[in-house]
């Protein structure tokens, strides 16, 4: 990560002057290009955190501002002009430009605009280094998350799978209870058998029992038939058992003795049955605290809780949201046929700043509604819901936790470094572009927009490369 925040200048003049010395606390460097090619050769040699243009370097076919745009997509470019016209303004937002800048606003707004812009730059290249984590090792079975939590919990996933100890996971509602324990079984060796999952908290408590260990015809009123109960079709596989503090004393009872034997008795039946079958148990409460208040029997929290497994809210993984929003977006964009690309650093922000009460799922949820909804290719601040809108209004993005969370990504992607192909031939950078982007409309079966997507291109700066190549 840079030290010093780079800022180039074409036909700037007018707000040169008016740079800091330092933004955020890093020197700032100004470079001063002599025009377009100039900026472009600098752009080559090193990646500038913001480009000031001056207001005629946004006119003509082949503008520098649309040049950048399509070379740069998350560089942000400020338009410097005086006094400028509401249609100039205007235009120049439509061609991709970040900000305007007026000379006459003062020295301390413009320095708020370039420390504004920055912010979003440095929050861009913090997102990008998130996904290629994600990308060499950020997810586990349907579970994803490159935090520091998340690989401690991946870790003791993997250590776990192999027995049969009973788990107990703890966690907020939403922060993928049932996906832990899925994953825990498919990577167990009784994945062949079935993974049985019993909402203790959506079935009503008189028929929990039935629903558990089955029934016998005639075991009640309405019971004209024989019901297996999810113990039983459990066996040779895994039972979850989620919300597990919502179950009455007296299940709690019969539940242990299953635990202990792996035996159990239908209702209204009078034959023992034994199944093999490994429990798994979740509950959005502090376990603890409902053995103190009687809710949950304390026979049964210390059978259940041999493994126990912690699953922190969104709020205190902050890392983890970005990558969590985009693998949704992919998914949903396969899911409904769109071609979303991306978040904008403004949506990255606000993704930071809500704190998600709902957790995984609220965000999966937005995510979900964004991509219905929408009809454009990349994620920005107005597609989000008004409720999300209002509550981030006054907030402050966490950067302290972001960055923090840079020094574990840091040594992740150092850890998990792909080692080259061994071969004495060495390809030019756009042979190599070349080759990726024609592989990637191969795989995608000539779908410019899907091959744009898994490419990390919005599919305006997919169809310039492919005019550079002539290939189109």
């Amino acid at each position: 990560m840079d030290k010093d925040i780079y800022i180039y200048s074409v036909g700037g003049e007018a707000v040169d002057s008016m740079v800091p010395d330092k933004l955020s606390g890093r020197a700032v460097v100004l470079v001063r290009c002599r025009d377009q090619t100039a900026l472009l050769q600098k752009l080559g040699e090193k990646v500038a955190h913001v480009v000031l243009l001056g207001v005629d370097c946004t006119t003509g076919d082949a503008s520098a501002l649309e040049r950048l745009r399509g070379q740069y997509a998350d560089l942000p470019v400020m338009v410097v002009g005086e006094s400028p016209s509401a249609a100039t303004v205007v235009q120049c937002m439509r061609k991709g430009a970040e900000d305007f800048i007026d000379p006459a606003a003062g020295t301390e707004w413009v320095a708020a605009k370039l420390q504004d812009a920055a912010e979003k730059h440095h929050l861009a290249v913090q997102v990008k280094q998130l996904t290629e984590v994600y990308k060499r090792g950020g997810k586990l079975g349907e579970l994803v998350g490159i935090s520091p939590i998340m690989h401690d919990i991946y870790s003791r996933i993997k250590s776990i799978s192999n027995t049969d100890a009973t788990v107990l996971i703890n966690g907020e509602s939403g922060t993928g209870k049932e996906l832990v324990a899925h994953a825990i079984h498919m990577l167990s060796p009784r994945s062949d058998g079935a993974f049985v999952p019993v909402n203790c908290a959506a079935i009503p408590k008189d028929l929990l029992e039935s629903e558990l260990f089955g029934h016998e015809k005639g075991a009640f009123t309405g019971a004209d038939r024989l019901h297996i109960g999810s113990c039983e079709r459990s066996h040779g596989g895994t039972l979850f058992l989620d919300e597990i503090c919502e179950m009455e004393h007296g299940l709690q009872s019969k539940l242990l003795r299953f635990l202990q034997n792996h035996t159990f008795t239908r209702v209204g039946g009078t034959d023992t049955l034994e199944v093999d079958s490994r429990v798994i148990a979740a509950t959005n409460r502090d376990p603890l605290v409902e053995v103190e208040k009687g809710d949950l029997r304390d026979d049964l929290y210390y059978r259940l809780n041999v493994v126990p497994i912690y699953i922190a809210p969104l709020r205190e993984r902050p890392e983890d949201i970005p990558v969590l929003a985009q693998h949704f977006l992919s998914m949903m964009c396969e899911k409904y046929n769109k071609y979303f690309w991306d978040f904008s650093p403004d949506a990255v922000r606000l993704l930071l700043c809500y704190e998600w009460p709902g957790n995984v799922r609220e965000l999966r949820n937005t995510v979900e509604r964004i991509v219905v909804l929408a009809n454009t290719d990349r994620v920005t601040p107005e597609l989000f819901p008004e409720r999300i809108l209002k509550a981030t209004a006054k907030a402050k993005v966490p950067q302290l936790a972001v960055d923090e969370a840079l020094e574990c990504i840091q040594k992740a992607l150092q850890q998990t470094e792909v080692e080259p192909e061994e071969t004495d031939e060495v390809l030019p950078f756009v042979e190599v572009e070349r080759r990726a982007i024609l592989g990637a409309i191969k795989k995608c079966d000539g779908d410019i927009s899907k091959a744009a997507r898994k490419l990390g291109l919005s599919r305006a700066t997919l169809y310039r490369k492919l005019d550079k190549y002539g290939v189109r």
